[in-house]
């Protein structure tokens, strides 16, 4: 059968799309995708926090990745950095102390305490001592550490762990110490206006001040100088030794490990005021200003007109760095997946001898977890018009897939990591037409989506400030995992296979949006 000569034009003519994709395709591939990754989840980042050493060696490694893939900076730039002012404040080794003494004003003791959040200047403070059990409440068993004691203007000491009520009255074992716990713990402790709070490792813990505590910990803050502090936040929480603890406890002729049978044979809290004692925590700070930056930088479309307008994809390449104790927290899936794949999706569009008809902007942020910094201030500060960015598309863990030790609940909630074939969207559900290109793109790319709308973590990665601003976002989510902001956060335990799929989607997706004939468009209230 023959064909007309204008048939064969109009099938070759929507055939060039799939051609180019299937181009870009074969640019992201699991052997890159292992190079990056090796990189930036190596100890050697020392876990990227923002205003460290490592996370600015991980800015020039993505930056030079990115100019030797064909990333462009973007017009009137001369490189792909937009820099963002801190100050960090850091403790001062060996110069945090509490000094105990009498009320006759004669020192007793002096030791080191660790804080657990460096204060947002020197401390200078005093104050009688309470015993506060583990400062935990529980309603449902009526039981309430803090029932019929005052902690307020004074120190409290609170052990780790809560204790088991309809169990052996401890903490249940084999049970380690839960930074959510914890957290937990130091809203109702600031509502009754203690001056500081001191934790000490529970004596069923087996084990002294251990680094499951510790990381709670951070050795400086970075206070934004790009933002106006509307209030300035400070946290007296710290971490003293049993031993410590037990000399706090002396003058009541009591020990932590009493207190805490006490309280396991009685099902009731042994909170009081330790007598004849006051204690004095002194902290010395330095401070200075550091500075970390976005990553941004462009591939311009080929359409004369449409190449004004432009599809945005972010990945933070920031983590939480070191805990006190010097342990590394690597985030390979958080969130060096999502800055490898999204290196992979500028590889992919490079690759292509036809760019699509918009131009493609890619942004690896910092300080995501200070705070959305880098997304933030990029969208008070654009350096590409918002009203000509027509969607956001985020990478945010996108290189884990379930395994048997995931189980229980993370940091900030529920595990609910997917399976190796599943990846989690989140979308905000106002923008059907993004969704249906993201939900297509995944099955081509084999990886079924679940389409989690708004989802329980919307407002939690670097889509969100462009959803504020009126974008149709998309998020490319694992969901969370048992190694979620630990140490175990690390390059083994990557499915670079799951990697790849996503970020094969996130490309499909996103070329369909730059080349598309009309910008997607997000519904109004009430539409349908």
């Amino acid at each position: 059968m023959r064909f007309k000569p204008v048939i064969v034009a109009a099938a070759l003519i929507a055939a060039i799309p799939l051609y180019s994709q299937e181009k870009g395709l074969h640019a992201i591939t699991t052997e890159a995708s292992e190079e990056y990754m090796k990189y930036l989840s190596s100890d050697d980042l020392e876990g990227r926090r923002t205003g460290s050493e490592g996370n600015d060696a991980a800015a020039s490694y993505i930056s030079s990745a990115a100019l030797s893939i064909g990333i462009k900076p973007l017009p009137g730039r001369n490189d792909l950095f937009q820099i963002l002012d801190y100050q960090r404040i850091t403790t001062v080794p060996d110069q945090s102390l509490i000094t105990l003494s009498d009320t006759s004003g004669n020192v007793i003791q002096t030791a080191e305490i660790m804080p657990l959040v460096p204060p947002g200047d020197t401390i200078d403070l005093s104050g009688e001592v309470v015993f506060g059990g583990y400062g935990y409440m529980d309603s449902e068993n009526k039981y309430n550490d803090f029932s019929g004691i005052s902690i307020n203007d004074r120190i409290v000491i609170i052990m780790t762990r809560s204790p088991d009520l309809r169990g052996s009255g401890k903490p249940a074992s084999g049970t380690g110490i839960s930074e959510m716990i914890e957290v937990r713990k130091l809203p109702m402790i600031m509502l009754q206006k203690a001056k500081a709070v001191l934790f000490v490792a529970d004596p069923a813990l087996g084990s002294d001040i251990s680094s499951d505590l510790l990381s709670m910990g951070s050795s400086y803050q970075l206070i934004p100088l790009f933002k106006k502090q509307m209030y300035h936040f400070s946290l007296n929480a710290y971490a003293i030794s049993a031993e410590t603890a037990d000399i706090l406890l002396k003058r009541s002729g009591l020990t932590l490990k009493k207190l805490q049978d006490s309280i396991a044979s009685s099902r009731q809290p042994a909170s009081f005021v330790i007598p004849d004692l006051k204690a004095d925590i002194n902290i010395n700070v330095t401070k200075d200003t550091v500075t970390s930056s976005n990553i941004i930088g462009y591939i311009e479309g080929s359409d004369p007109e449409l190449r004004d307008e432009a599809v945005m994809f972010t990945a933070h390449y920031d983590h939480v760095g070191k805990d006190i104790a010097g342990n590394i927290y690597n985030g390979a899936n958080d969130n060096a997946s999502g800055s490898v794949g999204l290196l992979e999706v500028a590889a992919a569009f490079s690759s292509l001898e036809k760019k699509p008809a918009r131009s493609v902007i890619f942004m690896w942020t910092t300080g995501e977890e200070e705070g959305l910094h880098g997304s933030t201030y990029y969208t008070e500060n654009p350096l590409f018009p918002l009203e000509k960015t027509v969607a956001a598309i985020n990478f945010d863990m996108i290189g884990r897939s379930r395994r048997d030790t995931d189980t229980g609940a993370s940091l900030t909630g529920s595990i609910d990591i997917t399976g190796r074939d599943t990846i989690k969207i989140i979308s905000g559900s106002d923008c059907p037409e993004l969704m249906s290109y993201a939900m297509e793109a995944c099955k081509k790319s084999d990886i079924y989506a679940i389409d989690e709308g708004k989802g329980l973590h919307f407002s939690g990665s670097d889509h969100y400030p462009f959803y504020r601003k009126g974008i149709p976002v998309l998020f490319y989510f694992t969901g969370l995992h048992k190694d979620y902001h630990k140490q175990t956060d690390d390059y083994e335990f990557i499915d670079f296979d799951k990697l790849v799929k996503v970020s094969r989607a996130g490309f499909i997706t996103g070329y369909k949006v730059a080349d598309a004939a009309v910008r997607p468009v997000k519904e109004r209230k009430g539409q349908k």
